[in-house]
């Protein structure tokens, strides 16, 4: 009877011990090359997400055909999610609307009211882990008719008390930073945050309270790994790209060559 107990009680604790790997980018700003770059990596992950900003570059006067390659890109390389950044509004409904209907994975929105096919949230499985994806943006130049952006943290408040039963909470969010790191300390619940918009390259997360927020650069300079465990953040890992992928673009600020271990607290 004792050693049925303990059986019980071994498989329990076995059965409630958890690690995912996630894998993400953000800022790509349509350079599908520099992500094929990251194949590797990428197909380790346990899960892979964008925090927008991802089909569309301005300063090169992108459109359809770069946004194509850049959605087949991620399709292939086996995206679960991502949230609409500014840029992707710069493409239009119409053409917006088919990339994101023609995605094979999530496009969240949560806090963007329109006709788009996007979606408040996502649930994905990973390693048995019930992984609940929101996704917010904030600072829309072009807010096209019958659309409405609503506040990112009700926004997050409400799809999280209509969500199904979840165990882990992941929040990618295109937003600039002051008003994350307010998002952030509004939501302790929430595992981790993965950033774009700013294209900061943080070589270690920002800790607001216990939750963590990472980006990795812009137009694929880096791809972030986090592993996840039930006690939180385990580690982090920002991956440079190959030698001559990453552009003249870099400021000096952004090399910082590799960051990657226990992730430290403040």
């Amino acid at each position: 009877m004792v050693r049925s107990l303990l059986l019980v009680l071994l498989f329990s604790v076995t059965a409630a011990a958890w690690e995912i790997t996630i894998a993400f980018t953000n800022d790509l700003h349509a350079y599908p090359d520099r992500l094929r770059s990251f194949a590797s990596v990428l197909n380790e992950a346990d899960l892979v997400l964008d925090a927008g900003d991802t089909w569309e570059d301005t300063h090169r006067l992108t459109g359809a055909r770069e946004a194509w390659a850049t959605m087949e890109a991620m399709a292939h390389l086996g995206y679960d999610a991502m949230v609409l950044g500014n840029h992707e509004t710069y493409l239009g409904p119409r053409l917006l609307g088919e990339l994101i209907a023609a995605a094979p994975f999530p496009v969240l929105a949560t806090n963007l009211q329109t006709d788009l096919p996007t979606q408040r949230w996502a649930l994905v499985e990973a390693r048995g882990v019930r992984v609940l994806l929101l996704g917010v943006l904030w600072d829309l130049a072009l807010v096209w008719p019958g659309w409405a952006l609503l506040d990112p943290l009700q926004s997050v408040r409400a799809a999280l008390a209509d969500a199904p039963a979840y165990d882990l909470f992941v929040l990618l969010a295109h937003v600039e930073f002051a008003r994350l790191e307010a998002l952030a300390r509004a939501l302790p619940e929430c595992a981790l945050v993965i950033s774009g918009h700013n294209h900061r390259f943080l070589a270690e997360p920002v800790w607001v309270g216990d939750v963590p927020i990472v980006q990795a650069g812009h137009r694929g300079q880096a791809v972030g790994v986090v592993r996840l465990t039930e006690a939180g953040l385990a580690t982090y890992e920002l991956i440079r790209a190959p030698a001559g992928e990453s552009g003249a673009w870099e400021d000096a600020a952004d090399r910082v060559e590799h960051s990657v271990g226990v992730v430290p607290r403040s």
